[in-house]
């Protein structure tokens, strides 16, 4: 008997070191040891961390008639309960409407908005243009990452093709599947390693595939285009002149390692916020300049690109619902766009009423993106509708 449980734990452990697969270890702390089946918004308590930090707070206004809410709002309260909600606030002409927080949320509580760091990535490109570290969107990303395995008769991929999922990479996005290249990106130790050994097997700018692999490169390439680390970097010229009222984290995949910055931006809804309204004024805050009006208007350009995500059911569709590392949709006659994460994470704009909504929480009805226009959830499109409905006048 001692023999056989001998053999099995050897074999165990020579399984874990031939397939490289030692991440499960501090993937089962992180979820099945807490009760859960997959990643969560407290996550980074069991990562180290880098502060992104600001140093030019900005309160944003209460409006006078803040939190009176009407009955109207009483079915959106009831969804939000239902659905695990941590926090939810309105901003509409650049005052703070409505707030609400449970269990762990608060005004100033951190929050892994998982995603929603693509979209941030994507203007801390547009910051680095800005400072003159990149040439614009266009730029080779070899000119950043020399060793980017890439085939000779392909076309040079390009920053764009990172920010609008068109790069051609190998990489399986799968955020429940415990052996996959993003479960070991999210619970590994060496993520550049990892991520610059996938392949790129597809020649850029044809088609689109929604791959965390993508986002994290441009995180490589923008530490080395600013030469300090992309937390650092996110300070200053984002987060500090957005007026942050708190310090970010930023989870790394080591003490001292680099930002996974597919993911894992922790921050509250109030400063969550401020990034909408940064997209709202088209990259100004009070009258300055943070990001330039025409890469705002660039990035929500939708690039017409083949749905090459073959995940739900639009393969060979042309991509409506994404635009260079933002979401965009329809409702109710009104345009949007939104960044978005695991489990309902959203930042969302609704231009033509000036409003920019935030909600934070536990659980979404991911299934529900494939029936609906714009890949929205249910949720996401029941928040919107009654946002609009709300606070059109």
């Amino acid at each position: 008997m001692k023999r056989i449980v001998f053999f099995i734990f050897f074999t165990c452990l020579v399984s874990i070191v031939v397939f490289d697969v030692s991440y499960l270890f501090h993937g089962l702390r992180c979820t099945y040891f807490r009760g859960y089946k997959s990643a969560q918004i407290d996550d980074h308590r069991f990562f180290y961390t880098r502060n992104v930090e600001s140093d030019s707070s900005i309160v944003i206004p209460f409006s006078k008639d803040y939190n009176k809410k009407g009955e109207g709002l009483d079915s959106l309260i009831a969804v939000l309960n239902q659905s695990k909600s941590v926090a939810f606030l309105i901003v509409k002409d650049d005052s703070l409407r409505f707030e609400k927080y449970w269990g762990s949320g608060s005004e100033s509580s951190a929050t892994n908005s998982f995603s929603i760091a693509k979209s941030i990535t994507s203007l801390l490109v547009g910051c680095a243009i800005r400072d003159g570290y990149i040439d614009g969107v266009e730029q080779d990303v070899v000119d950043f990452i020399p060793e980017i395995k890439q085939p000779e008769n392909f076309e040079p991929v390009k920053i764009k093709h990172l920010l609008e999922m068109s790069s051609g990479l190998n990489w399986l996005e799968n955020y429940k599947r415990p052996i996959s290249v993003t479960a070991k990106a999210y619970y590994g130790t060496n993520l550049q390693n990892l991520t610059l050994n996938q392949k790129f097997i597809n020649p850029p700018g044809l088609a689109y595939k929604y791959q965390s692999g993508n986002t994290q490169i441009l995180g490589i390439l923008l530490e080395r285009a600013v030469g300090e680390n992309v937390s650092s970097y996110a300070g200053r010229s984002l987060w500090s002149k957005i007026g942050a009222e708190n310090d970010a984290l930023w989870t790394l995949d080591y003490n001292g390692g680099i930002e996974k910055v597919f993911c894992c931006f922790n921050s509250n809804a109030r400063d969550f916020a401020k990034i909408g309204l940064l997209m709202l004024n088209r990259g100004k805050v009070g009258g300055r300049v943070v990001i330039e009006e025409e890469y705002v208007d660039w990035l929500l350009s939708k690039p017409k690109l083949m749905d090459a995500d073959d995940r739900f059911g639009r393969l060979g569709t042309v991509v409506d619902y994404y635009s260079n590392s933002w979401w965009v949709g329809r409702v109710l006659e009104k345009d949007i766009f939104y960044a978005r994460g695991f489990l309902g994470q959203y930042i969302v704009i609704v231009p033509e009423i000036n409003v920019v909504f935030v909600r934070l929480g536990k659980k979404e009805n991911e299934k529900s993106t494939r029936k609906n226009e714009y890949m929205m959830s249910d949720n996401l499109k029941f928040f919107t509708e009654q946002v609009i409905k709300n606070y059109s006048f």
